[in-house]
């Protein structure tokens, strides 16, 4: 037999070969589905709209509003403008309408992409109503006018016969070309006001929605990096504190303070990135610690396959199917975007439960480094005596 056989591995067998195969392609399919399904089964629920302003036309649009809006949005009468904004800066609302004489519809750009989208569409129809009233009620008046009956009455005179006149008892209006003076000049136009806009060097927000992925992408790499180059508890926990600390200050300076993608005062977003980096990197090493390379695969599961889709980076939480969004704002990625977004533009808003989840995963993931004791793999304990090779015995004998 000559020396290189016994390195020659054997190959492996046809059912592996198919095993192998098929899992992967299961696993792959796991993962589309994991990622595309949300997103195709997602479904307008669980927003709000304020509503304000003159009070007959605030019950008239609640009204009928019941039917259509109703089943997508939830609309909240509130006292006056200054609550609807309020509302809409602790992202209570995505916006408001104002009715009266001057109607406005404030937004919030930065509450996303899609809601923004959905109140312009309300504000098209809000003045596609308006523009539909006006001339209604301009063109009722010159008919009555012209046929010479109040609008809504029956014509006067004889059946058959031409209208002679006002109808008996009707008051006398204006004639026809009065009517016509009285035409606006232009009609009333919708103003839109952005109450909570994105900044000036991410102007339509794609620096944010975008900026998710890679976080969680980047930070699990450099926890599998930290997992199998750095041995000894202490020393893992102090890499993974470090990576927090370090990673949350230079993003922090880079998304912040350079590129103003998360315009939120500096010490917060260091804190809010740290608490992120800390979370993930702790549970991924903290896994591997105790659970060895299926500790990895488990930590993968929960921060990538399955809280990365529930997330909710491009859209509401609320929209995802089955209660997907709510339980994504209890992982990190769907915490860190929340966390992130309301804390850069909306300050008021109620952050306590992300932070508290952000806090609770760190701190299973140090835990799990006290599962197993603080054992040095073989290979690294420091040899005894009896270990000490022969070659090198003899040659300290015959010195």
């Amino acid at each position: 037999m000559s020396p290189n056989t016994s390195s020659i591995r054997a190959r492996s067998s046809w059912g592996r070969v198919w095993g192998v195969a098929c899992g992967a392609a299961l696993a792959l399919a796991l993962l589309s589905l994991a990622f595309v399904w949300p997103s195709a089964e997602s479904e307008m629920d669980g927003l709000a709209v304020a509503v304000t302003g003159d009070a007959d036309a605030v019950a008239g649009f609640t009204r009928g509003a019941e039917d259509g809006l109703g089943e997508v949005i939830d609309i909240v009468t509130v006292e006056d403008r200054a609550d609807a904004v309020r509302g809409i800066e602790d992202r209570s609302y995505i916006g408001a309408l104002v009715l009266g004489m001057e109607p406005e519809v404030l937004t919030a750009p930065a509450a996303g992409q899609v809601p923004a989208a959905f109140m312009s569409q309300m504000a098209g129809q809000l003045q596609a109503t308006i523009d539909g009233q006006v001339f209604s009620g301009v063109t009722d008046g010159l008919r009555a006018a012209l046929s010479g009956v109040a609008p809504g009455g029956p014509p006067n005179g004889a059946p058959g016969e031409a209208p002679t006149g006002p109808p008996a008892g009707a008051p006398s209006g204006p004639p026809p070309a009065a009517l016509l003076e009285q035409i606006p000049d232009a009609l009333p136009a919708v103003q839109i006001t952005e109450v909570v806009s994105y900044s000036e060097g991410d102007p339509n927000g794609v620096g944010i929605t975008s900026a998710g992925i890679p976080l969680t992408v980047g930070t699990l790499l450099a926890s599998i990096l930290i997992a199998f180059t750095v041995t000894g508890r202490w020393r893992r926990i102090s890499a993974v504190l470090a990576l927090g600390i370090g990673g949350g200050l230079i993003l922090a300076l880079i998304m912040g303070t350079w590129l103003e993608v998360l315009p939120a005062p500096f010490g917060i977003l260091w804190l809010a990135l740290a608490m992120s980096l800390t979370a993930t990197s702790s549970l991924f090493v903290g896994l591997h610690s105790a659970l060895g390379r299926a500790g990895l695969g488990i930590a993968a599961v929960l921060t990538l396959f399955a809280a990365m889709p529930w997330a909710a980076f491009a859209v509401p939480y609320q929209f995802l199917p089955g209660g997907l969004g709510a339980m994504g704002q209890g992982m990190i990625p769907g915490a860190t975007t929340t966390l992130t977004r309301s804390v850069s533009y909306f300050p008021d808003a109620a952050t306590a439960g992300v932070w508290w989840a952000l806090i609770i995963w760190a701190v299973i993931g140090l835990a799990c480094f006290f599962v197993r004791p603080d054992r040095l793999a073989p290979s690294l304990r420091p040899q005894t005596p009896s270990t000490t090779s022969p070659t090198r015995s003899s040659e300290e004998t015959h010195a």
